[in-house]
């Protein structure tokens, strides 16, 4: 083997460099884990919070779609009820169905006339 350089690699010196590698390499591995750990935990966090936002709104939503109902509904009652109330206006102006309406809901009568109650 003239001319050629072979080296020992079971040197003590080349142990103990293979072996702090190795740590090296292992310290390095467990910051890793430890920063995705991390990492994993804080997205984890702010799924949760979101989460639970997301579904609060979603909850305060319907509460709200709820009264906006009711008010509908609520109005258009409101609405029915003015619509008969200016109708009965409007027929309050007019002289016979007033008359009519004191004769019959008073027991009214003209000059002369006579009324009579039967029983039902």
């Amino acid at each position: 083997m003239k001319g050629r350089n072979v080296y020992n690699l079971d040197t003590p010196y080349v142990q103990q460099k293979t072996a702090q590698l190795a740590a090296d390499l292992a310290y390095v591995r467990h910051v890793r884990k430890r920063r995705f750990v991390m990492i994993s935990a804080i997205i984890g966090v702010l799924v949760l919070i979101l989460g639970f936002q997301l579904w609060h709104n979603q909850r305060q939503l319907g509460q709200v779609n709820t009264q906006i109902q009711q008010t509908q509904t609520q109005l258009t009652k409101q609405k029915n009820k003015q619509k008969k109330l200016n109708a009965h206006i409007k027929e309050l102006n007019d002289s016979e169905y007033l008359q009519q309406l004191i004769r019959s809901k008073y027991n009214y009568a003209k000059k002369g006339e006579t009324i009579y109650n039967f029983a039902n």
